[in-house]
């Protein structure tokens, strides 16, 4: 791979690790996750020459599908604690509501990058069959 390809390839990949970052954060203030400032400082990016590691805590997750406490694997979805009287009678308030600040974003996101990607490699590819091609060409004369 050319230097300069491999070097535009990077790029983007810091790029686009960079802007996710931005993204969530922006996101999890809007939804009003941060109470401790913790989920908002977890975030961390670790992008190589092909593939971008995203990090931060796990309890991110739970606050975007609004679980926590009570929520069970092992319940078998019955979700008693979420009847407005189970709640009334055990003064447990309202219920937790999703804020959904990961998912849809990382899914779109991941796609234009999957598109950007392909498109840089395919220049790629299509150079290093073509240096082929010129090298066998001159072998042949």
């Amino acid at each position: 791979m050319a230097d300069v390809e491999k070097q535009t390839q990077k790029e983007y990949i810091d790029g686009w690790t960079k802007m996710m970052m931005t993204i969530w954060k922006e996101k999890i203030i809007r939804y009003g996750i941060v109470d401790t400032g913790h989920l908002h400082g977890s975030f961390s990016g670790d992008p190589d020459d092909n593939s971008a590691l995203l990090k931060f805590v796990s309890y991110g997750i739970y606050q975007a599908m609004g679980v926590g406490n009570g929520y069970k694997r092992e319940n078998g979805g019955d979700l008693h604690f979420l009847d407005p009287e189970y709640r009334k009678k055990h003064k447990l308030g309202k219920p937790r509501k999703r804020r959904n600040w990961y998912s849809p974003k990382l899914y779109s996101s991941v796609k234009v990058l999957q598109r950007a990607m392909a498109e840089l490699y395919a220049h790629d590819a299509v150079n290093t069959v073509c240096d082929a091609l010129d090298n066998a060409r001159s072998a042949i004369k």
